[in-house]
């Protein structure tokens, strides 16, 4: 039997087991292309994920630092790379130049916002979890969900509300990465900093959040049990 090629190759995502965390956005690439994959963390566990990443398990181009992908000898790492790159593999993004682009300013700018987010979870030790700073953190989870999070929502608002083709996506006419990643964004920022995103007046950001999760494959893999529960410990 001949080797498979390597488009025959199955996607592997290499993230921490038992959480969304950044892997959460690049699931909901291959959930929303429909393209298989495998959760390495399911499989290989904690122990696993960290062999491979850091302890020489990875013979491919290394990698600083979970998520990552690979298929065949191919790796890469890095949440907005990765939903870039796997976005023009599976047709979720626009072939116009300058829409690519402006989809990459939003995956840079959702980068933003839950590094920030996540920080004011963090606030004593950033590398420690939430458990050991949850005084210390209030504050700045408060000054997060008063002043950061409506910047970021009304920024959505203004996308989506300025998007010429009126399509219910933010950029161009179709769905691109740039509609998972603020999915999620919102999705995140709503179960973590519930009391201010109530408060916040962004109706179309919030209608575009309802419409990405009902999409069908989308829908179908968050009611699975394949879909990974919130992290308590921040905004991820």
């Amino acid at each position: 039997m001949s080797a498979q090629s390597p488009a025959e190759q199955p996607w592997e995502l290499w993230y921490w087991p038992g959480m969304k965390g950044r892997g959460e956005y690049v699931r909901l690439v291959f959930e929303e292309a429909g393209v298989p994959y495998k959760d390495m963390g399911q499989s290989a566990g904690l122990a696993g994920i960290v062999e491979w990443v850091w302890k020489g398990g990875n013979t491919g181009f290394p990698v600083r630092a979970p998520p990552a992908v690979r298929r065949g000898d191919f790796t890469l790492s890095g949440t907005p790379v990765l939903m870039a790159y796997l976005g023009r593999q599976f047709g979720l993004m626009p072939t116009d130049p300058e829409e690519a682009a402006h989809v990459e300013q939003l995956l840079a700018v959702v980068t933003d916002g839950v590094g920030e987010g996540r920080l004011a979870f963090h606030p004593k030790d950033f590398y420690a979890s939430h458990k050991t700073q949850v005084e210390e953190s209030a504050p700045y989870i408060e000054q997060y969900g008063k002043q950061r999070l409506p910047k970021y929502m009304s920024y959505w608002e203004e996308v989506l509300t300025k998007n010429p083709h009126q399509s219910g996506f933010l950029v161009g006419k179709d769905i691109s990465v740039a509609d998972l990643a603020v999915y999620q964004y919102m999705a995140a920022a709503q179960q973590h900093y519930r009391r201010w995103y109530d408060d916040v007046e962004a109706p179309a950001a919030k209608a575009h959040q309802a419409r990405i999760a009902a999409r069908p494959r989308l829908a179908a893999y968050l009611a699975s049990p394949r879909c990974p529960p919130w992290d308590s410990d921040s905004m991820m």
